[in-house]
């Protein structure tokens, strides 16, 4: 799975990225602002494409935190059921001790 906070840091360098981009753009003209427009026009398909990676991955998260729940109960209800049957069996065992006994 990949990391959440790294999938943010990307977002997050690739807006700076942009904002750089679009300083440049106001900053200059001509030539250099056609160049900035095709530098801002990447980043922003860089930011598309990391948001619906964050997406995927909070989805994954998501998926896997609710596999954990449900093996989380599913152990509980497999440690109920062998208390419960260790009980019957201390309680079988001590039948029979009492049966020898007697």
């Amino acid at each position: 799975m990949a990391d959440d906070d790294g999938a943010k840091e990307r977002l997050e360098t690739a807006v700076a990225r942009l904002e750089t981009a679009l300083g440049r753009v106001i900053e200059t003209g001509g030539a250099e602002a056609s160049a900035a427009a095709a530098d801002v026009d990447r980043l922003r398909q860089d930011i598309i494409g990391l948001d619906s990676e964050l997406n995927r991955v909070r989805a994954e998260r998501d998926g896997l935190a609710q596999e954990l729940a449900n093996a989380q109960a599913e152990g509980a209800a497999l440690q109920n059921a062998m208390d419960a049957v260790s009980i019957r069996l201390d309680q079988a065992i001590a039948s029979v001790h009492t049966l020898l006994d007697e």
